[in-house]
Parts: C-alpha cells; structure tokens; sequence
C-alpha cells in the first residue's frame, strides 16, 4: 500500500514540474516616444510580442493619456516579434501617456508609462499551461487515493 501511494505521488510531481515555467507569450510595451506632426500629436508606442503571426496578434493598443483611455484596434498584424505602431491622438498634448498591447489570444500587457516605467499591473494576459489549477487537482486526486487506501 505504502508502494502505491508513493508511486501516485512521484506521478503526481512529474505531472506539476513541466507547468512551472511554461507560460504564455504576453505582449509587453517597452518603449513610448511622442512626436508632431502639424497640428497632430504622434505617440509611437514599440512593443515586443513573441511568436506572431497572421492567427496571433496585437488587436489593440490602449492609451491612457491623463485618465483617459483611448482604444487602438485598426491596427497592422505585425509578423515579428518587435513592432512600432504609430497612433494618432490629434491636437492633444498630454502630460503622462501610458500604453497597454492587447493579444488575441493571451489578454493584455501591464501598462507602461512614456519614460520607461512600468504602470499599474492590470492584465498581464492568461497562463499558457494553467499550473495552479493543475496543481490543486493533483493533490485533491492525491488525498482522495489516500483516504481511499487508508479504509480499505
């Protein structure tokens, strides 16, 4: 009995070890620069997204410019893993400007703020491999043996 229990739980270890590190490819904003044209405000926003392609993409860029969110989605697919979009907001001159990259498939980044740091931490995308979930289902399976095994 004691050999089961022991073989369940070395199943149980090789089930969870390949869900600690496999994670989605959630965009992420590493740069914002802003720039004029005419009367128009220019904010350049470079995004790096692993592994895109014409099935998996940035749909929409969101700026928060003061407060006030500003949804991007009539957006070029970009096929490589670094892209700069260049997003029009007219005649406004806003004195923070933060961005957000927005995945198909994997949810949204954390926003970044113009000048390299990084904002609130809202999104962050979805997990590739849901590990916790796996985890508890594999001890509940666990402890369910064990009760089972210890009335017999």
């Amino acid at each position: 009995m004691k050999k089961n229990i022991f073989i369940v739980f070395l199943i149980s270890i090789i089930v969870f070890i390949p869900t600690i590190s496999v994670y989605a490819n959630v965009p992420s904003v590493i740069n914002i620069t802003r720039r004029n044209e005419g009367s128009n405000t220019i904010i350049d926003v470079k995004i790096s997204h692993a592994d895109p392609s014409s099935t998996h993409y940035i749909a929409q860029i969101n700026l928060d410019l003061d407060g006030i969110v500003k949804a991007f989605t009539d957006l070029t697919h970009s096929t490589t893993t670094e892209a700069t979009y260049s997003l029009n907001i007219g005649s406004a001159t806003p004195k923070t400007i933060k961005a957000q990259a927005v995945c198909i498939i994997h949810g949204p980044s954390a926003y970044f703020t113009e000048g390299g740091s990084s904002g609130t931490t809202s999104g962050g995308g979805v997990p590739a491999y849901p590990s916790g979930s796996i985890l508890v289902g594999v001890l509940l399976g666990f402890a369910i043996l064990v009760i089972v095994y210890k009335r017999r």
